[in-house]
C-alpha cells in the first residue's frame, strides 16, 4: 500500500456515501467541494494529488445522476414550500389592505357618534360608502 493508500480509500468510502445519499460530513451535493468535505481532506489533495479520484467521481455522478434521491426530495420541497410562502405573502398583503380600509370606515363611525350634534341625514344618502368587492376594480369615486 503506498502513503497515500488510507487517504485514496477515505475519499473513495466519500464518494459511494454522497452518490448513496447518505452524507456524513457535507451538504450531500456532488460537487469536489462536498466530496473533499465529505472526505475530511482538503479541496487541493483532489485536484492535485488524486487527479484520478476527481475524474473517477465526475465520470461516476454523470453516470448515477445529478442529484442523490435524498438532496432531490429536499429540493423538490424546498420549491413547494418556496411557492406557499409567495402565496400567503400575496394574502397577507390583500388581508392587510382589507383591515387598513375597515380601520378607516370605524374611525369614521367613531367621529360621527362623537360629534354632539348631528346634521339630518338626507334620505337616500347613505353615511358611509358601501365596502367593494374584491373583484371590483377601483373607480374614480371609490379611490
Amino acid at each position: 500500500m503506498t502513503e497515500h493508500g488510507p487517504e485514496r480509500r477515505v475519499i473513495r468510502e466519500a464518494i459511494t456515501r454522497l452518490l448513496d445519499g447518505r452524507p456524513v460530513r457535507s451538504d450531500g451535493k456532488l460537487t469536489i467541494k462536498s466530496l473533499a468535505e465529505e472526505a475530511g481532506v482538503k479541496r487541493w489533495i483532489l485536484t492535485h494529488r488524486h487527479q484520478d479520484l476527481q475524474v473517477e467521481f465526475r465520470d461516476r455522478v454523470a453516470a448515477h445522476g445529478t442529484d442523490p434521491e435524498p438532496v432531490r426530495v429536499l429540493k423538490e420541497r424546498v420549491e413547494t414550500l418556496t411557492s406557499e410562502n409567495r402565496r400567503l405573502r400575496e394574502q397577507l398583503r390583500t388581508t392587510k389592505g382589507t383591515i387598513a380600509m375597515l380601520e378607516q370606515h370605524i374611525a369614521v363611525e367613531a367621529l360621527e357618534a362623537a360629534r354632539p350634534s348631528k346634521p339630518p341625514i338626507v334620505a337616500g344618502s347613505p353615511r358611509l360608502r358601501p365596502v367593494p368587492d374584491q373583484t371590483d376594480p377601483p373607480t374614480e369615486g371609490n379611490q
